[in-house]
């Protein structure tokens, strides 16, 4: 299988520089951490947080370091889509007879980013554990979902945002504002936001389908129907079809770098 040479390839390169690596990884941890460490002294001060205990909203962040961590390690190829245009790259892609798609997931993969998934791992278990959930059959599919729906609209992101490059050359910063600044709202519960903040995170860039409203129904909190909520996650995977369809129409467009 092809995509099993470009990890094995992808390993190597890491391995060729262990240290890099290592130091990389360990950064980052230090760096998600302190942002848990920041939460923990907030519940310190406060109990709850509209209504969410600390391992509450500790599975929240679990759900989205785990997420972010595992689509940026395996698409990461779509955030370096700007890159490919401007050296040419992108022109040797199109003419090979292999899926784009095929190929940008296997352009780049980052294993510096094992450690943030191993944390937010980590911090998943914890909270499971703490958390007064009942668990059966249907609550383990709906968090399992949730963690499936993440990388699929964090992927969708990424998808938009190397469409519209193809238009403007450069990666622009409002699509970094929107990606990595839904990463740190995601980090609480939505219901604490403005109404206008939480219908944008939910009906445009359905951020709550893989953190509120799934774990809002583990929960039994909130007023939203509880049905509704056990679903969210499979609607909020639908945000992968338009993303989808921007990005191949925009390639389509492609005209080359003329090199």
């Amino acid at each position: 299988m092809l995509y099993k040479k470009y990890i094995k390839m992808h390993i190597k390169s890491s391995l060729e520089y262990k240290t890099n690596m290592f130091l990389l990884s360990f950064a980052q941890i230090l760096v998600f951490v302190a942002e848990v460490l920041g939460i923990w002294l907030l519940f310190q001060r406060f109990d709850t947080v509209a209504g969410w205990t600390f391992y509450d909203s500790l599975l929240l962040v679990g759900i989205v370091m785990t997420t972010f961590a595992v689509t940026e390690t395996f698409a990461r190829g779509y955030d370096e889509f700007p890159n490919l245009i401007k050296t040419g790259t992108l022109d040797r892609l199109l003419v090979r007879p292999v899926s784009i798609h095929y190929q940008l997931f296997g352009a780049k993969i980052e294993f510096s980013k094992l450690g943030r998934i191993i944390l937010g791992i980590i911090l998943s278990v914890i909270a499971i554990i703490n958390i007064n959930v009942e668990w059966n059959m249907l609550k383990i599919l709906v968090l399992i979902s949730a963690y499936v729906c993440g990388c699929v609209v964090i992927f969708s992101l990424m998808l938009v945002a190397a469409g519209i490059s193809v238009y403007t050359i450069e990666n622009l910063e409002f699509i970094n504002i929107i990606t990595n600044g839904s990463k740190e709202l995601a980090y609480y519960p939505l219901n604490i936001y403005n109404k206008w903040l939480t219908r944008i995170f939910t009906f445009i860039i359905p951020v709550a389908c893989f953190n509120y409203l799934p774990l809002s129904f583990l929960l039994g909190t909130g007023s939203i129907p509880m049905w509704l909520c056990a679903i969210s996650p499979l609607l909020g995977m639908l945000f992968l079809i338009p993303c989808l369809i921007f990005f191949n129409c925009s390639l389509r467009r492609y005209q080359g770098t003329g090199t």
